[in-house]
């Protein structure tokens, strides 16, 4: 069995705000079903974890019911930012929680070997989910960047990124929430 890997913008773990009433769905799906797939690996970086801790949980915690998946996010950031900015040896292998999630946190160091300068994202955060997908290509047959939001797709320089990293790009397809379930199926 090969693994999936899947790397989450912040756009895509929040149900709500600016976005369709289908992407809206698609996000609270991905929320009750993640724990049924047994060949994904989520990836994400010490940064990614500081971002969904400050951004992403501060903006779960006004919207209920949540889906399990980001209501247990609310509950693990704080102990998973511990783990990830003292523990070394915790970084750059697979890991599995106790309701059978894998994941895997890259190291901060290996990511900024990743341009991505200059091909059409301007946000930060936007820019490490993109070096992660990137990099998780090295280990992960298959890599599903997850984002609800329109400049992953209409505005990211694709050709550029192709010329820089041919063998990595290709391996990463950006989905948006409610296209991902017909990929992993």
């Amino acid at each position: 069995m090969f693994l999936l890997a899947l790397v989450l913008d912040c756009s895509s773990l929040i149900p709500c705000g600016d976005k369709s009433k289908e992407i809206k769905e698609a996000i609270r799906q991905l929320g009750s079903e993640i724990y049924s797939f047994t060949n994904v690996v989520l990836c994400f970086s010490q940064y990614l974890i500081k971002v969904y801790h400050t951004k992403v949980a501060t903006e779960l915690k006004h919207h209920h019911p949540l889906p399990p998946f980001q209501a247990s996010i609310i509950r693990v950031l704080p102990e998973l930012r511990k783990i990830a900015n003292k523990s070394r040896g915790f970084i750059c292998k697979t890991h599995q929680t106790e309701k059978g999630i894998k994941f895997h946190i890259l190291e901060s160091s290996f990511l900024k070997s990743y341009n991505v300068e200059n091909i059409g994202l301007t946000e930060e955060e936007d820019k490490e989910v993109l070096r992660i997908a990137l990099a998780s290509s090295l280990k992960y047959q298959k890599v599903f960047l997850v984002s609800a939001d329109n400049h992953f797709l209409r505005d990211l320089n694709k050709i550029e990124l192709l010329r820089r990293y041919k063998n990595e790009f290709s391996k990463v397809e950006i989905v948006k929430p409610d296209e991902l379930f017909s990929k992993l199926h």
